[in-house]
């Protein structure tokens, strides 16, 4: 299980936005999609941030109006990221020590995200096999 590769785990396909959208815009895409993350990125598609549902707490509190506000006003932009043949148990280290629950898969473009779910999902299947 620990030496599984992140690609074999993490969320496909990655739902992106635009720094420039709104966050009405991504909220009601991650509604739609029924996710709770969303890589941001630039013209070039290098991840620039994410956005979560964790931030959308944060937005309320706020009391910020979501159709007003971009997605950059408000995404973390501390952006860490795996890549695909990071391992599940280097990944899962990761987000333990970086507070995180959701990161960004990169080769080259964003190509998942590896959620704290997957790693669970993933941990339960392997105790059970």
């Amino acid at each position: 299980m620990t030496e599984t590769p992140v690609s074999e785990i993490m969320t496909t396909p990655v739902l992106t936005v635009a720094p420039d959208e709104t966050l009405s815009d991504a909220a009601w895409a991650m509604r739609d999609t029924e996710i709770k993350s969303v890589a941001v990125i630039d013209a070039d598609c290098d991840p620039v941030g994410i956005l979560t549902s964790t931030d959308f707490v944060q937005v309320a509190a706020d009391d910020t109006e979501p159709t007003e506000t971009t997605v950059e006003e408000c995404m973390t932009t501390t952006v860490e990221t795996v890549t695909p043949d990071t391992t599940v148990a280097e990944a899962s280290a990761h987000l333990l020590d970086s507070g995180f629950n959701h990161i960004p898969v990169v080769d080259g473009d964003v190509v998942g995200m590896l959620t704290t779910t997957d790693i669970l999902r993933h941990t339960a299947e392997a105790a059970t096999a």
